[in-house]
């Protein structure tokens, strides 16, 4: 019997853009993906000094923007630069390589470097859950998605925040050696891969609560409850003795109306109702009470969207 033919499979190779500040999940969670996965895995930076690489990591490049040969795929991490006195060097760099680079891939706030190299307009796009609104208005050209994991528009691939990249990672993976080769490398990780559509951390309830439980946090001596979903959302917290708790209400019924788009429609000692239109999640209910437990004040901080009949 005759051997059956082999289909030799190409090995394709990866470079991962580092520079001082790029989150530590960006730039490994995405390395570990293609390791895995068989890919030729390189690192590049503008120049060739060790970058900072989160808090605690610091990682020497393989090659430069100058001597970089070519690659098939460039990985483009956020943090850092990508988010603040954005580094135009880089921009530059993903310009000139774009033509000759087949995938061009975002992980969180690196869409904002994509964005100003022109790559983003007429394609769909994500990034991290808070810069959503951001990224659509500095990138009107762009689809700027809210309610998905990662994009593939097939030459430019974007994630969501921190781990979003690793799910994109395997889509990347699935793009050069098929679906079934990303699930079974994604099993052998023990790693849940989920797909674009199968969640999206801009969508949960939390998000028209989070800046005002920083504050709450502030008069807590413990934070002992977070549970919810796409529709509601609570947290508990206990708060220290020395609160004066008309006070305490009077400060947060200022500070929620500092929102904006909120309205409040209830204000008592111990309770503060009010409506918030959120810029990605819509109408939402916002309700912050106070009640007195064994262990001492608690307050509660809940939100629950409001669903338009229509949709």
């Amino acid at each position: 019997m005759e051997d059956k033919p082999r289909n030799g499979i190409t090995r394709k190779t990866v470079a991962i853009l580092l520079f001082d500040g790029a989150d530590i999940m960006d730039v490994t969670g995405p390395m570990s993906v293609f390791e895995h996965a068989g890919f030729h895995v390189v690192t590049v930076a503008k120049n060739s000094e060790a970058k900072a690489i989160g808090m605690y990591m610091r990682l020497s490049p393989d090659y430069t923007f100058a001597n970089l040969p070519q690659v098939d795929v460039i990985t483009v991490p956020g943090g850092g630069a990508a988010e603040s006195n954005q580094d135009m060097e880089i921009v530059q760099w993903l310009k000139e390589r774009d033509g000759e680079t087949d995938t061009l891939f975002s992980v969180c706030s690196g869409a904002f470097f994509l964005g100003l190299a022109g790559l983003l307009d007429g394609n769909d796009a994500t990034t991290f859950a808070s810069l959503i609104p951001t990224l659509k208005t500095q990138f009107p050209n762009a689809k700027v998605l809210n309610d998905v994991k990662y994009t593939n528009n097939g030459h430019i691939i974007t994630s969501s925040g921190l781990s979003s990249g690793i799910d994109a990672s395997f889509e990347v993976v699935a793009k050069y050696y098929g679906v079934g080769r990303a699930q079974d490398v994604a099993n052998r990780m023990e790693y849940p891969w989920k797909r674009k559509h199968d969640y999206a951390r801009s969508q949960l309830a939390d998000n028209f609560i989070l800046s005002i439980g920083d504050l709450v946090r502030r008069f807590a001596t413990k934070y002992h409850f977070s549970e919810g979903d796409m529709n509601t959302w609570e947290y508990k917290y206990l708060l220290w003795e020395g609160v004066d708790v008309y006070e305490f209400m009077k400060f947060m019924a200022d500070e929620l109306q500092k929102l904006p788009e909120f309205a409040l429609e209830k204000e008592t000692r111990k309770e503060l109702i009010g409506e918030y239109v959120h810029p990605v999640l819509g109408r939402g209910r916002v309700e912050l009470k106070l009640q007195n437990t064994d262990n001492g004040m608690e307050a509660s901080l809940s939100a629950q969207r409001i669903m338009n009949p229509n949709s």
